[in-house]
């Protein structure tokens, strides 16, 4: 987004989408993907899901696996374990000092290893992938005077989570649970829903990471006051709800930006990251695919978070 709010163009072949997860409260909503062919790769087809972002007062955090990298049943990618402090409370979303501030993320060098199907070579992506991030945010929200924290990624195909049952797999691809700090990405599901496509990963998980920094910055916590104010499913309801998910976007491209062309991530490969954003299907929670691409791109040609402040955006440009 340019600095006269000026939406680019929209892409002239959008292809179908992934979403992530809801606000806690919502009731779930399907949202069908459309089987459109990508310009660059097979198109990923069928699996409708349903995208669950929940509200939580409490931190993430990460514990250490005794996995021996074999591919365990437990599918869990562990991360730093150090404990971390909540975020402390600030004026409102809109005005939190990670969005004021326009905080830069540094430059990340990321080393990525191939990407395979069996569940050790998969947890290996996400546990570097979760490696870059971290490098790449915790200076972000320190700067800002946030705590930084970890936090557990669950490959499990049939996890137990604190926030109950997993919902079917014709609903969710992914679950993100406040509760037990994990975000839960069953290994079937997501090949299903991206196959052995490094950039899908790479975004997806990027963007659940971006729900991680709205969670440790206090944003979330205030995007829940702001859904007490609205009745679940109504037009207030969804706003909020797409103002959250499409930061977590933006949050994902600034990422992707951090990362390009260093490591084995190369230029074209996080392009084309950004472009998977294109894959979500016009959605009363996550906005149109025009506008998941809109924010993606925001964030990776933007110079800070101040980009990715969705909450002084005009309604237009996230729905």
């Amino acid at each position: 987004m340019d600095t006269a709010g000026n939406r680019p163009e929209p892409p002239a072949r959008p292809r179908p989408l992934i979403e992530d997860l809801p606000l806690s409260g919502w009731e779930p909503q399907v949202e069908q993907r459309r089987p459109v062919p990508p310009p660059r790769r097979p198109a990923r087809r069928g699996l409708p899901v349903v995208v669950a972002l929940l509200l939580v007062a409490g931190l993430l955090f990460v514990t250490n696996s005794a996995d021996d990298g074999h591919g365990d049943a437990s599918g869990e990618v562990p991360g730093s374990a150090r404990p971390a402090a909540g975020p402390e409370p600030v004026p409102s979303a809109a005005r939190n000092p990670l969005l004021v501030a326009d905080v830069p993320l540094p430059p990340v060098t990321c080393e990525l290893p191939a990407m395979g199907r069996d569940l050790a070579r998969l947890r290996a992506l996400y546990l570097a992938q979760i490696g870059c991030l971290e490098r790449a945010w915790a200076p972000a929200l320190e700067r800002a005077g946030h705590p930084f924290g970890p936090v557990r990624v669950q490959l499990a195909d049939h996890p137990r989570t604190a926030c109950g049952a997993l919902p079917p797999a014709d609903e969710a691809t992914g679950f993100y649970c406040g509760d037990d700090h994990t975000i839960y990405l069953p290994r079937q599901r997501v090949l299903a829903a991206l196959g052995a496509d490094p950039p899908a990963h790479i975004a997806t998980l990027a963007h659940e990471y971006g729900h991680h920094v709205q969670q440790l910055s206090g944003i979330l916590a205030r995007a829940g006051q702001k859904l007490a104010a609205h009745e679940p499913g109504s037009a207030g309801d969804r706003e909020v709800g797409r103002r959250v998910e499409l930061q977590a976007n933006c949050f994902a491209g600034m990422f992707l930006a951090s990362v390009a062309g260093r490591g084995t991530v190369s230029a074209t490969q996080a392009q084309d990251a950004v472009d998977d954003f294109r894959n979500w299907v016009d959605s009363r929670t996550h906005g149109s695919s025009d506008t998941q691409l809109y924010w993606a791109r925001a964030g990776f040609d933007g110079t800070g978070t101040a980009a990715c402040n969705t909450w002084v955006a005009a309604l237009d440009q996230v729905s």
